[in-house]
């Protein structure tokens, strides 16, 4: 057979990123494998919704422990890093608001868990990498809490904290804003002691031994909060934004403790839907609460918001009142500041506890999408984890990628200079639009636009390649639930340059979109054909169609043509050839609109991808010849070759040793 002609006058854009020398030996069509068992050439990525991806407890939340009893699945797709979703303590299930940065969320586990975890995967060649929320953190964070209530407090300087915005903003001295005047998203927020809301916890207390002026006594709390009661003989409630049912303490007495977070107060109701005579409040006038003082309440149109008298300090938000911007103070000096420091120093805690890694979340806002500001302050970040990472003993440089997710591949190219990898969301965005066209003969033209594009801004950067992530719609869904297509997408993903992610689900073909809530598209694993999944976190937002036992690992396991399978055989051929691992890519031109076709090389080895974008049978000429049915590594769909011929059916994908 002969060797593979690369085109006279193409230019090779792409380069290897890692040494591209592996010992190896002969396997079944003659072909050279670079690994042993173990390796992982293909540097395969897997996200992992840990609140959704496997229980070992039978509570209904996926954990960390459910995590490391599936390392062999990870292991059969070939991965050789997990991206966990938030594992901090936090608010909320996904975890975007961190309540301490140093510690575990009880809800997934311990921290001997995590140990556990990082250490059985390491065993196997997987790295774990935590995401980490650097533009804000949640508003019940203890800094937060602090720097709201206590003007004396040394968390003042955490926040974007102001009385008098407007005026702060005109005057150049909200450092967060990057230089601007004007903030890319988000508002400010009345902080705990504004002149109408609160943000903290507050305990309440309700006298009714005078039904008809009831007394209410409201103190500040160090929490935790108390959902609604369940017992619906109890006729009292608070409303904040929620009607919550209180508790019968005494015998006219009802008390509950909230985490008060709006901007304009509290009622009392005896009813949890009904307002007019049901509605109790203030009376004109004399609306401030003060703590610890009870106060009469009056009934119906007379009845005013009960509200929090003190200053008019308030917070910045790019995202959610619930998510407070942290504050780094000027950017070209960030690194100097009390907020950078203490988060240094808890992902200093990880880091020496093993992880091989970050994903940075959101890093666009924290300085209000100014680039200049963000990627100096990312500069910063990651040189102070790098050191500890080699302080520690770390092997190379340690890794990073950051969510800079922009308009464009040309606005984000320059986050390059901050960090060695950034998610390049254009990738998926070309992909699908060329899939659902039937047209690849540019593909590859364009991924080589992309990583010229990165090249110019960073030397060696890391392309971090994907299809959707949790933050989107489906990739099923974008390719309308066509199995065929879901196929060729992976085939795709998996002989691109760069470093591949896939995210939980996609390896099963899960559809969903965001239109219902994001909970739709961080639906859990389904294991095997008839046994229970994980929902508690999603609070039943779950697409239980979809998650039918023909979808499962179980069922796409014993499938050889399944979804999930043309995952692994790809990613297998991955981590078994440099040349697709870490080559270089060369387009090679396309006689056929449907068909991409492109080479990769690494130190003497080249294979030849070859993929068809349309919903016919198609034959192209392949310059150069010297093809061969027998030398396909691995490939999907019906495809045959001789010679410069060369036959892909439907969304067929193909590698050929070279």
């Amino acid at each position: 057979m002969r060797r593979f002609r690369i085109l006279t006058g193409l230019v090779l854009v792409a380069f290897c990123l890692f040494s591209c020398n592996k010992p190896g030996g002969e396997t079944p069509g003659g072909k050279t494998p670079d690994i042993e068992k173990g390796e992982h050439l293909a540097d395969v990525t897997y996200q992992v919704n840990v609140y959704s991806f496997a229980d070992s407890d039978g509570d209904g939340w996926g954990d960390l422990k459910g995590v490391a009893q599936h390392l062999d699945y990870f292991e059969s797709l070939g991965v050789s890093a997990l991206w966990l979703s938030p594992v901090q303590d936090a608010m909320s299930y996904h975890g975007y608001n961190v309540k301490d940065y140093s510690a575990i969320n009880p809800k997934l586990g311990t921290e001997a868990d995590f140990k556990d975890l990082i250490s059985k995967a390491k065993a196997k060649g997987i790295g774990i990498y935590m995401d980490y929320v650097l533009n804000h953190s949640g508003s019940e964070n203890a800094w937060f809490q602090s720097a709201c209530s206590d003007p004396s407090s040394p968390y003042r300087d955490y926040y974007v904290l102001s009385e008098n915005p407007s005026a702060d903003v005109a005057a150049g001295k909200i450092d967060n804003y990057g230089g601007s005047k004007t903030p890319g998203m988000g508002q400010w927020y009345p902080a705990s002691g504004g002149n109408l809301g609160y943000n903290g916890f507050l305990h309440f207390k309700l006298d009714v031994s005078n039904a008809s002026q009831p007394k209410l006594t409201v103190t500040q709390s160090s929490g935790p909060a108390q959902g609604s009661n369940s017992d619906s003989s109890v006729k009292w409630f608070i409303y904040e934004n929620n009607p919550f049912r209180m508790y019968k303490t005494g015998g006219n007495v009802y008390e509950i403790t909230l985490f008060v977070n709006n901007t304009w107060g509290v009622l009392v109701k005896d009813d949890p839907d009904e307002w007019g005579n049901h509605k109790w409040g203030a009376k004109s006038g004399d609306q401030v609460v003060e703590f610890g003082k009870a106060k009469t309440l009056v009934k119906g149109d007379a009845a005013n918001d009960l509200t929090f008298g003190g200053t008019n300090l308030q917070y910045f938000a790019s995202f959610d009142r619930s998510m407070p911007d942290l504050n780094y103070g000027p950017y070209a000096t960030a690194s100097e500041s009390a907020a950078f420091k203490d988060l240094a120093a808890s992902a200093d805690k990880w880091i020496k506890m093993g992880v091989a890694g970050l994903r940075l979340d959101a890093v666009i806002w924290i300085y209000q999408n100014q680039t200049a500001a963000n990627v100096a302050f990312l500069k910063q970040w990651y040189e102070r984890c790098n050191t500890t990472w080699k302080a520690n003993g770390g092997q190379g440089d340690f890794y990073m990628v950051g969510e800079a997710w922009c308009d464009n591949a040309e606005a984000m190219a320059p986050y390059y200079q901050g960090l060695p990898s950034n998610f390049n969301f254009y990738y998926w965005y070309t992909l699908k639009d060329r899939i659902n066209k039937a047209k690849g003969n540019d593909f590859a033209k364009t991924v080589l636009y992309f990583r010229n594009l990165f090249q110019a801004q960073r030397p060696g950067f890391i392309d971090a390649i994907k299809l959707t992530n949790h933050d989107e719609d489906r990739a099923a869904e974008d390719l309308g639930k066509s199995l065929e297509k879901e196929k060729l997408a992976a085939a795709v993903l998996l002989t691109s340059p760069g470093k591949p992610y896939i995210y939980q689900g996609e390896e099963l073909g899960y559809w969903g979109n965001k239109g219902g809530g994001d909970e739709y598209v961080r639906a859990p694993i389904k294991w095997t054909k008839d046994g229970p999944v994980p929902t508690a976190a999603l609070d039943g937002k779950v697409d239980n169609a979809m998650l039918s036992a023909g979808i499962s690992v179980e069922a796409q396991s014993a499938d050889a043509a399944s979804l999930l399978n043309v995952y692994r055989n790809f990613s297998q051929a991955r981590n078994s050839y440099k040349a697709l691992a870490r080559g270089e890519m060369q387009e090679v031109s396309s006689s056929n609109n449907s068909v991409a076709l492109w080479t990769m090389s690494c130190e003497g080895q080249t294979v030849l991808v070859a993929h068809n974008f349309g919903a016919g049978v198609v034959s192209v000429n392949v310059p150069g010849g010297g093809l061969s049915s027998d030398g396909i590594l691995v490939s999907n769909g019906v495809v045959t070759a001789n010679d410069t011929s060369l036959t892909l059916g439907a969304y067929a994908s193909a590698v050929f040793a070279q």
